[in-house]
């Protein structure tokens, strides 16, 4: 399709008409996820692919054959798992098939709605191993407790935006010179703020949660204070001290590397606060659901054969079918975030349309929320996987979209002269749109830029920042559960292996949070730069996203070659990168 501005197309009545289709197919609803803008029902041509129902299909098809393994109880199961290999040939070659792999899929999304498991207490952590059969043990299985591992979750693991870097502790955490010197022998906490090297990770935004009980009982989050420390002699991050609550007192004491299992239970406590805060808000409001009413505002408000249009497209394949999957069933009363998070799923719900409410997209470049949290600067903390890697992509799209955008608005008046892009953006941030702070007209060109570099560095590089690690790192229970089932200790001594025990959730739960963890965290569709063949007719734009694609190249390169000297970080080799929310 050839690719034309509104000013500059000739057949404006066919536009219009495309458009006119378009806005009856493509209508915002406030309830799925209240007050938030979702497409009202998901258009057939955006559901799900038959190339990733197969990719996830195999998923599904693996998972069932690792409970087989546990469980061995169900015929129906058993018939599947003897069929295994019968099965993936026909998914793979029979397009027959597509309805039955739809439901087996959409049965899969829907584990929560199954609870045939037992809610067993662990007796060791070799239980949490041992739910593992088909699905491998993800390596983190190995040394999660030490606390080298603690800090890596902050720069590398599935939310690696809390983490920033302050002067001072305030009035909340009471940390004295001797404590922390518990954990850095020899420094001290002036010496760490005035030289840049103490850091915070605050989960205030927790302070008030509902905890639920569904389906296994009383459950538990806390709104911890954790304080690292750039050791001086090793230049590498350290724990130094956790306060499990915001409110200093006698039975919320602070937590240091000497309390033993009290130490491993404060550790996990910010794990479980950590694992609420990124499957809410950074996982689910800030990459699926904030990018959801431009998918529907591109559609409504920009013709096919607009050359925006055709740039986002492909980083929306997907990204209506999962995320109505997501409200329909694991968002849902009951679904797998009721079972899986501490909080009542109205409050997890609560918390990922607060967390998008207070977005704002005007601020929401890398660079600009990296320099906010003060962990910008590598000389200050020189190694953080997250920002290096992801900044090396953000600036290959940022080059990319200018080269692209060049090709439409050689000045400000050609953006200005965009009735439709300035529709784009007006509608995306309208109260009767998208409802997205911080979108509106564009009137420059360098805005043009920055906004479309911010959408699709969201639906590429960021999702997966925050998405994949969901296998590696969360489906192996210990490392970061998704819900307490003991309170925080009120003393610093006295905690035993049992207590910490008491802390984990029950195996049934582990069970589905490695299910959904390997399903959701192991699929990937499509690939950064991987623009269908002739999906740009216009030939001027083969050399700029040639370089793009090379660009990218290089920056597998490099992210290969960091890992030889680092713990690896491989969520954003390109290659690990799909185009678009898909999953």
């Amino acid at each position: 399709m050839s690719a034309f501005l509104p000013q500059d197309d000739p057949n404006r009545a066919d536009r219009d008409a495309a458009l006119e289709s378009a806005r009856r197919k493509y209508t915002f609803n406030y309830t799925h996820i209240s007050p938030l803008a979702l497409v009202d029902s998901v258009p057939r041509v955006d559901e799900f692919s038959f190339s990733w129902l197969k990719l996830m299909g195999a998923r599904v098809l693996t998972t069932i054959e690792n409970e087989t393994q546990l469980t061995r109880t169900s015929q129906f199961v058993e018939f599947l798992r003897s069929k295994h290999s019968w099965l993936s040939t026909l998914i793979v070659d029979g397009l027959e098939l597509i309805g039955g792999l739809k439901g087996l899929v959409t049965d899969a999304i829907k584990l929560a709605g199954r609870h045939d498991a037992t809610p067993d207490r662990p007796k060791s952590l070799d239980d949490y191993a041992r739910l593992f059969r088909r699905i491998g043990l993800p390596p983190i299985a190995r040394d999660y407790a030490d606390d080298a591992a603690f800090a890596a979750m902050r720069v590398a693991g599935p939310n690696p935006v809390v983490l920033r870097a302050v002067d001072r502790l305030d009035d909340r955490f009471p940390l004295t010179d001797e404590l922390f010197q518990e954990a850095l022998p020899g420094d001290t906490l002036a010496a760490a703020a005035a030289e840049g090297r103490l850091f915070l990770a605050d989960y205030h935004l927790l302070a008030n949660a509902e905890c639920g009980d569904y389906p296994d009982g009383q459950k538990y989050l806390h709104a911890p204070l954790a304080a690292f420390a750039l050791d001086r002699a090793t230049r590498r991050l350290r724990p130094v001290a956790i306060q499990c609550k915001q409110t200093p007192g006698p039975e919320n004491p602070v937590f240091t590397p000497r309390d033993g299992y009290n130490w491993l239970i404060a550790k996990t406590i910010v794990e479980i606060a950590d694992g609420n805060l990124h499957e809410a808000v950074t996982h689910l409001g800030l990459t699926h659901l904030l990018v959801e009413p431009f998918v529907v505002s591109t559609h409504r408000q920009l013709a096919p054969n607009h050359p925006l249009f055709l740039l986002l497209a492909p980083h929306f394949e997907g990204t209506l079918a999962i995320n109505e999957a997501s409200w329909r069933h694991l968002v849902a009363d009951k679904g797998a975030v009721d079972k899986l998070l501490a909080g009542t799923i109205n409050y997890s719900r609560g918390l990922a349309a607060h967390g998008l409410q207070a977005f704002s997209f005007a601020h929401s470049s890398l660079p600009v929320a990296l320099a906010e949290r003060g962990v910008a600067d590598a000389d200050r903390l020189p190694e953080y996987p997250y920002r290096d890697d992801a900044l090396l992509h953000w600036e290959a799209i940022r080059d990319w979209v200018r080269e692209y955008v060049a090709l439409y608005y050689p000045a400000d008046a050609d953006v200005a002269a965009d009735t439709e892009l300035q529709a784009w953006g007006t509608e995306i941030g309208a109260a009767t749109g998208g409802r997205i702070n911080g979108v509106g007209r564009c009137g420059a060109v360098a805005e043009v830029v920055e906004a479309l570099t911010r959408v699709i560095f969201t639906c590429s590089v960021q999702h997966a920042a925050v998405n994949f690690p969901q296998y590696d790192l969360m489906s192996y229970a210990p490392n970061m559960p998704l819900a307490g089932y003991a309170p925080a200790p009120s003393s610093r001594r006295g905690a035993t292996e049992q207590d910490y025990l008491n802390l984990l959730p029950p195996l049934d739960m582990a069970e589905l949070q490695m299910e959904l963890g390997y399903m959701l965290g192991s699929v990937y569709y499509t690939q950064l730069g991987g623009y269908p063949a002739g999906h740009f007719r216009d030939p001027r734009v083969a050399e700029p996203l040639a370089r793009f694609r090379a660009r990218l190249a290089d920056i597998g390169t490099t992210i290969a070659a960091r890992n030889t000297g680092r713990r690896p970080y491989e969520y954003l080799l390109p290659t690990s990168i799909p185009q678009s929310i898909n999953v």
